[in-house]
């Protein structure tokens, strides 16, 4: 073929309608994805549990963006469309998988006259549907003692050690500060501070008293732990607590982002203080 017939029309015109319509069918299905999938989280533990470690590995994502991964692929490190990964010179397996999510579109005016925006389907593969599968890089393991101190740092208030607690750590209101019980092992250690200060983000974030966030800040030191390799195995998710069982979709999404929120900020505070203790490299590593 001529590069002549590689760029004419040949006749044929783009069915703008039909592409249109095929977007409008990809939109409907990974809604109507989402609020399966949150049906099926809120029956099953394994399920809630498997969105945990996705929203956690991609705390950047929407609730809803997490979501459509945990119901397509929830082994999923790494994901791009095709032609980002085509300019990083990475090629898309042929029959590789397709996960659908969904990416804000443009602003539109309601006829209330307020705004919001639309959000359009797009395909993104994992990076183990790639030429680069095998070039994955290892993520770099922190230790414990590294792990707790950023996690000191994402905090909103001091702690204070003590040898008569009987929980592990908690989380003071009226003190303002996060009490932790002397002799814990470092995982220990590190998973009862991130779940009260957990509770101290969403106190200071959300006003919610330790009865409304308590299951919410036990979901975010677990992802916050998944993230970071801590052993997880003291979690368990068996079984719902009423309240979030019984909920509505939307309710429950709603509950979902508060939990999603306050991972992005405990996480985030993490990453600078990682980052800002990370030792310097030698000469020798530099080369």
């Amino acid at each position: 073929m001529s590069i002549y017939e590689v760029f004419s029309s040949g006749g044929r015109t783009f069915d703008k309608a039909g592409w249109a319509a095929e977007k409008q069918l990809q939109r409907k299905e990974a809604y109507e994805r989402i609020d399966s999938t949150c049906t099926q989280m809120m029956a099953d533990g394994g399920a809630f549990r498997q969105y945990l470690d996705v929203q956690g590995h991609f705390d950047r994502y929407s609730v809803n963006n997490a979501i459509l991964v945990a119901a397509q692929m929830p082994e999923a490190t790494q994901l791009k469309d095709y032609s980002s990964w085509k300019k990083n010179r990475i090629y898309v397996d042929k029959g590789a998988q397709k996960i659908t999510i969904l990416e804000p579109g443009k602003e539109y005016r309601r006829d209330d006259g307020t705004t919001s925006v639309g959000y359009n389907a797009k395909v993104v593969y994992d990076i183990s549907q790639t030429s680069a599968k095998d070039s994955q890089q290892a993520r770099e393991q922190k230790s414990m003692r590294e792990l707790a101190a950023a996690m000191i740092d994402a905090s909103p208030v001091s702690f204070a050690p003590v040898s008569d607690l009987e929980l592990p750590a908690f989380y003071d209101k009226e003190q303002q500060t996060i009490f932790i019980r002397t002799g814990l092992s470092e995982e220990q250690l590190f998973v009862s501070m991130a779940k009260e200060v957990s509770a101290a983000v969403f106190d200071f974030k959300y006003k919610e008293n330790r009865d409304t966030s308590e299951f919410k800040s036990f979901c975010v030191a677990y992802m916050v732990s998944s993230r970071y390799g801590v052993n997880t195995k003291g979690f368990d998710f068996s079984q719902l607590p009423k309240e979030f069982a019984d909920m509505d979709v939307q309710a429950f999404k709603g509950e979902l982002g508060k939990m999603r929120d306050v991972l992005g900020e405990v996480q985030n505070d993490m990453y600078k203080s990682l980052e800002k203790n990370k030792p310097a490299k030698s000469k020798e590593q530099e080369r």
